[in-house]
């Protein structure tokens, strides 16, 4: 998927990868570095393949952030990777998504609703959709 980034200092089409298909490339051998790019609020995945950057999209389909350096890290370890670069020249502090209040009194207080589960006749559990 082609789109404009809001992260690149430059002008051409940044090509959008999720990550299923970022780890195939990345068993396959096909890519040849990762930069890690601070942005406002948070951590970009930049993965070179075939010479031509590509960032990793969420499952929307939108650049994927990192809340921290520590989390991208994780991932990139999860896939194998040991080594990666880091660019912190445009990295701001800040939040990458909005606060929810609420959300966080409810979880103080214990009312935050239970997922629906199904017991098994062996005692095992099934989760409910919704």
């Amino acid at each position: 998927m082609d789109t404009k980034s809001k992260f690149s200092d430059q002008e051409q089409p940044i090509v959008l990868l999720q990550e299923s298909p970022l780890r195939n490339l990345m068993a396959a051998g096909m890519v040849s570095g990762v930069l890690v790019k601070g942005v406002s609020g948070g951590f970009a995945l930049e993965v070179t393949i075939g010479g031509r950057p590509v960032i990793l999209a969420n499952t929307r389909g939108a650049e994927r952030l990192f809340a921290s350096l520590e989390t991208a890290g994780l991932l990139l370890r999860r896939m194998g990777l040991e080594r990666f670069d880091v660019d912190i020249s445009k990295y701001e502090p800040g939040r990458i998504r909005a606060a929810r209040p609420e959300r966080s009194a409810a979880m103080k207080a214990g009312r935050l609703p239970k997922k629906a589960v199904k017991r098994n006749e062996d005692d095992s559990v099934t989760k409910l959709e919704k």
